[in-house]
Protein backbone atom coordinates (compact mmCIF):
# COMPACT_ATOMS: atom_id res chain seq x y z
CA UNK A 1 0.00 0.00 0.00
CA UNK A 2 1.16 3.52 -1.19
CA UNK A 3 1.23 5.79 1.99
CA UNK A 4 2.33 8.58 -0.60
CA UNK A 5 -1.18 8.89 -2.04
CA UNK A 6 -3.10 11.64 -1.97
CA UNK A 7 -6.08 11.29 0.11
CA UNK A 8 -9.45 12.93 -1.07
CA UNK A 9 -12.64 12.60 -1.06
CA UNK A 10 -14.20 11.17 -4.00
CA UNK A 11 -17.57 12.74 -4.76
CA UNK A 12 -20.59 10.87 -4.95
CA UNK A 13 -21.99 11.30 -8.10
CA UNK A 14 -25.87 10.25 -9.14
CA UNK A 15 -24.98 6.94 -11.58
CA UNK A 16 -23.00 6.10 -8.06
CA UNK A 17 -25.95 6.96 -5.75
CA UNK A 18 -28.18 4.82 -7.81
CA UNK A 19 -25.89 1.71 -7.90
CA UNK A 20 -25.76 1.94 -4.01
CA UNK A 21 -29.29 2.07 -3.57
CA UNK A 22 -30.30 -0.83 -6.10
CA UNK A 23 -27.51 -3.10 -4.56
CA UNK A 24 -29.28 -2.39 -1.34
CA UNK A 25 -32.58 -3.40 -2.26
CA UNK A 26 -31.40 -5.98 -4.07
CA UNK A 27 -29.54 -7.02 -0.44
CA UNK A 28 -33.16 -5.80 0.85
CA UNK A 29 -34.72 -8.11 -1.06
CA UNK A 30 -32.86 -10.86 -0.43
CA UNK A 31 -32.93 -11.01 3.18
CA UNK A 32 -36.98 -10.38 2.75
CA UNK A 33 -37.14 -13.15 0.47
CA UNK A 34 -35.30 -15.72 2.25
CA UNK A 35 -36.92 -14.67 5.79
CA UNK A 36 -40.76 -14.84 4.36
CA UNK A 37 -39.18 -18.71 2.62
CA UNK A 38 -37.63 -20.14 5.88
CA UNK A 39 -40.53 -21.43 7.64
CA UNK A 40 -41.73 -23.35 4.65
CA UNK A 41 -38.36 -24.88 3.53
CA UNK A 42 -37.57 -28.95 4.60
CA UNK A 43 -34.47 -29.49 6.95
CA UNK A 44 -32.66 -30.19 4.21
CA UNK A 45 -31.86 -27.99 1.36
CA UNK A 46 -29.86 -28.15 -1.87
CA UNK A 47 -26.48 -25.70 -0.83
CA UNK A 48 -24.16 -26.35 -4.02
CA UNK A 49 -25.05 -27.08 -7.54
CA UNK A 50 -22.68 -29.07 -10.43
CA UNK A 51 -21.90 -27.24 -13.89
CA UNK A 52 -25.31 -28.33 -15.38
CA UNK A 53 -27.62 -27.27 -12.69
CA UNK A 54 -28.14 -30.59 -10.46
CA UNK A 55 -28.04 -30.53 -6.97
CA UNK A 56 -24.71 -32.16 -6.13
CA UNK A 57 -24.63 -31.01 -2.19
CA UNK A 58 -26.82 -30.30 0.57
CA UNK A 59 -26.95 -28.22 3.73
CA UNK A 60 -29.30 -27.74 6.94
CA UNK A 61 -31.79 -25.24 6.03
CA UNK A 62 -30.22 -22.42 8.53
CA UNK A 63 -26.85 -22.63 5.54
CA UNK A 64 -29.40 -20.02 4.23
CA UNK A 65 -28.41 -17.81 6.76
CA UNK A 66 -24.63 -18.11 6.17
CA UNK A 67 -24.75 -17.70 2.81
CA UNK A 68 -26.71 -14.24 3.80
CA UNK A 69 -24.33 -13.03 6.04
CA UNK A 70 -21.28 -14.10 3.91
CA UNK A 71 -23.26 -11.53 1.02
CA UNK A 72 -23.67 -9.31 3.48
CA UNK A 73 -20.39 -8.67 4.57
CA UNK A 74 -18.86 -8.83 1.07
CA UNK A 75 -21.25 -6.33 -0.08
CA UNK A 76 -20.94 -3.65 3.19
CA UNK A 77 -17.12 -4.46 2.42
CA UNK A 78 -17.04 -3.40 -1.02
CA UNK A 79 -19.21 -0.71 -0.26
CA UNK A 80 -16.73 0.94 2.78
CA UNK A 81 -13.66 0.11 0.08
CA UNK A 82 -15.19 2.79 -1.90
CA UNK A 83 -14.24 4.86 0.58
CA UNK A 84 -10.79 4.46 0.67
CA UNK A 85 -9.53 4.73 -3.22
CA UNK A 86 -6.02 5.88 -1.71
CA UNK A 87 -5.15 1.80 -0.79
CA UNK A 88 -6.89 0.46 -4.36
CA UNK A 89 -4.52 -1.01 -6.97
CA UNK A 90 -3.61 0.99 -9.77
CA UNK A 91 -1.86 0.17 -12.82
CA UNK A 92 -0.03 4.02 -12.88
CA UNK A 93 1.58 5.95 -10.17
CA UNK A 94 -0.88 8.26 -8.70
CA UNK A 95 -0.25 11.71 -7.99
CA UNK A 96 -2.15 15.08 -7.17
CA UNK A 97 -2.69 15.37 -10.82
CA UNK A 98 -4.32 11.91 -11.52
CA UNK A 99 -5.86 11.24 -8.45
CA UNK A 100 -9.06 12.20 -8.83
CA UNK A 101 -9.53 10.50 -12.11
CA UNK A 102 -8.15 7.38 -11.18
CA UNK A 103 -10.01 7.54 -7.70
CA UNK A 104 -13.25 7.81 -9.17
CA UNK A 105 -12.98 5.38 -11.76
CA UNK A 106 -11.90 3.10 -8.94
CA UNK A 107 -14.63 4.15 -7.07
CA UNK A 108 -17.10 3.37 -9.92
CA UNK A 109 -15.61 -0.11 -10.91
CA UNK A 110 -15.83 -1.57 -7.43
CA UNK A 111 -19.41 -0.10 -7.82
CA UNK A 112 -20.56 -2.26 -10.70
CA UNK A 113 -18.81 -5.42 -9.38
CA UNK A 114 -20.80 -4.70 -6.32
CA UNK A 115 -23.81 -5.12 -8.21
CA UNK A 116 -23.00 -7.47 -10.38
CA UNK A 117 -22.16 -9.70 -7.14
CA UNK A 118 -25.35 -8.68 -5.67
CA UNK A 119 -26.96 -10.13 -8.88
CA UNK A 120 -25.54 -13.05 -8.47
CA UNK A 121 -26.11 -13.62 -5.18
CA UNK A 122 -29.87 -12.88 -5.99
CA UNK A 123 -29.99 -15.74 -8.39
CA UNK A 124 -28.24 -18.38 -5.67
CA UNK A 125 -30.50 -17.61 -3.18
CA UNK A 126 -33.23 -17.60 -5.10
CA UNK A 127 -32.19 -21.10 -6.91
CA UNK A 128 -31.51 -22.60 -3.63
CA UNK A 129 -34.77 -21.64 -1.99
CA UNK A 130 -37.04 -22.73 -5.02
CA UNK A 131 -34.99 -26.03 -5.51
CA UNK A 132 -35.97 -26.60 -1.74
CA UNK A 133 -39.07 -25.78 -2.21
CA UNK A 134 -39.92 -28.60 -4.63
CA UNK A 135 -40.15 -26.16 -7.57
CA UNK A 136 -38.41 -27.41 -11.01
CA UNK A 137 -35.86 -24.80 -11.98
CA UNK A 138 -33.94 -24.66 -14.66
CA UNK A 139 -30.37 -23.79 -13.40
CA UNK A 140 -28.98 -22.52 -16.23
CA UNK A 141 -25.08 -22.18 -15.13
CA UNK A 142 -24.44 -20.21 -18.38
CA UNK A 143 -26.24 -17.35 -16.98
CA UNK A 144 -23.65 -17.27 -14.35
CA UNK A 145 -21.13 -16.97 -16.56
CA UNK A 146 -22.54 -14.11 -18.15
CA UNK A 147 -22.82 -12.53 -14.97
CA UNK A 148 -19.37 -13.27 -14.00
CA UNK A 149 -17.98 -12.04 -17.43
CA UNK A 150 -19.75 -8.91 -16.91
CA UNK A 151 -18.80 -8.49 -13.11
CA UNK A 152 -15.06 -8.76 -13.73
CA UNK A 153 -14.00 -9.15 -17.10
CA UNK A 154 -15.89 -6.23 -18.72
CA UNK A 155 -15.37 -3.55 -16.20
CA UNK A 156 -11.51 -4.79 -15.96
CA UNK A 157 -11.18 -4.44 -20.19
CA UNK A 158 -13.37 -1.17 -20.49
CA UNK A 159 -11.35 0.21 -17.41
CA UNK A 160 -8.22 -0.31 -18.84
CA UNK A 161 -9.42 0.78 -22.38
CA UNK A 162 -9.84 4.25 -20.78
CA UNK A 163 -6.90 4.76 -18.69
CA UNK A 164 -4.82 3.24 -21.80
CA UNK A 165 -6.82 6.34 -23.75
CA UNK A 166 -6.34 9.01 -21.48
CA UNK A 167 -2.55 8.06 -21.42
CA UNK A 168 -2.46 8.22 -25.42
CA UNK A 169 -4.34 12.04 -25.30
CA UNK A 170 -2.03 13.11 -22.57
CA UNK A 171 1.34 12.00 -24.42
CA UNK A 172 0.24 13.69 -27.25
CA UNK A 173 -0.28 17.00 -25.86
Amino acid sequence: MKTNRPKIKVPVEGIDLIIDLIILAILLFIWGYACISYTTLPDKIPMHFDINGEVDGYGGRTSIWVLLVITTVITVGMYVLTKYPHIHNYMEEITEQNAPRNYKMSCRLLRFVNLFTMLVMLYIVYSIIEKASGNDIILESSFIYIILAFSVVMPLILYVYILKKKKDTSSKK
